[in-house]
């Protein structure tokens, strides 16, 4: 392979290395956002919850008030029907308690209606909390796995930007410039093996035969024509293997077109 590619292709592999921390940071990051979003929409709907726990307790509280009162009422009115002395008063006396009874009854019956609204409130309330208990505990040991990961990050950036200086001193600027802009526009890899078939992996395009012939036989420094990214070939392939694409004529005949190292 050419040095000057394998010293790129190291630049490139501290690159990943990098890259692939910061994805994992950044994946823990959007994780720890996605839990305390979640975090507060539950929290928000555990208030809208307490805030009808609080209203049913004061209807509860009003409604026992109620049926307290009726209970007062029918005591007094049944001590006053001791009183009466005509039938006129006597019936219409007994209709006010039937119609307060009623009344009582009506008022017993939203009482239940209000306790089972409220144990079933309590219920989503407890559950709620108890997910958000869950959610937090989550969060926690995200948290501490951001900060681990990032503490390990710094440390081995540090390590990865040492080696990366030294390996970029060893190769010449106009290939460093080329692979920097390439990893720029196109992302990583910028660098990428030719198949034997003689497709780029970058963008799998064949290319020309007279490329291809030359990427094998030459020591060159060589683009893709297609998606710009560098190329090589791990091993030189045995001619039988890409004969039937790469003309016998072909070869040197392009090392114009082409930067030698």
């Amino acid at each position: 392979m050419n040095e000057q590619i394998s010293f790129i292709m190291d630049i490139q592999n501290i690159d990943l290395d990098i890259l692939q921390f910061e994805e994992s940071l950044k994946k823990i990051f959007n994780e720890i956002e996605e839990l305390r979003n979640s975090i507060k929409l539950k929290e928000s709907e555990l208030g809208k919850l307490q805030e009808d726990l609080t209203e049913l307790n004061k209807k509860f509280g009003t409604t026992e008030l109620d049926i307290k009162m009726f209970d007062d009422k029918m005591i007094k009115m049944k001590d006053t029907q001791k009183l009466i002395k005509t039938n006129k008063e006597y019936n219409a006396l007994q209709k006010s308690i039937k119609d307060t009874e009623a009344l009582k009854k009506k008022s017993e019956q939203e009482l239940m209606l209000l306790m089972e609204n409220k144990e079933s409130l309590k219920g989503k309330i407890a559950l709620i909390q108890k997910d958000i208990e869950g959610r937090q505990g989550v969060l926690s040991l995200k948290n501490t796995e951001f900060k681990d990961m990032e503490k390990e990050f710094e440390i081995s950036k540090n390590d990865y930007l040492k080696r990366r200086e030294t390996t970029k001193n060893k190769i010449k600027k106009n290939y460093l410039d080329v692979y920097e802009i390439i990893k720029i526009r196109k992302g990583l890899p910028a660098v990428t093996p030719v198949l034997q078939s003689g497709a780029c992996t970058g963008c799998y395009r064949m290319l020309p035969p007279q490329q291809f012939n030359e990427l094998i036989s030459e020591n060159v420094f060589m683009q893709c024509p297609i998606c710009s990214r560098i190329l090589y070939i791990d091993a030189v392939l045995p001619e039988s293997d890409h004969a039937e694409s790469v003309p016998a004529a072909a070869g040197k005949n392009s090392k114009k077109s082409n930067n030698k190292v």
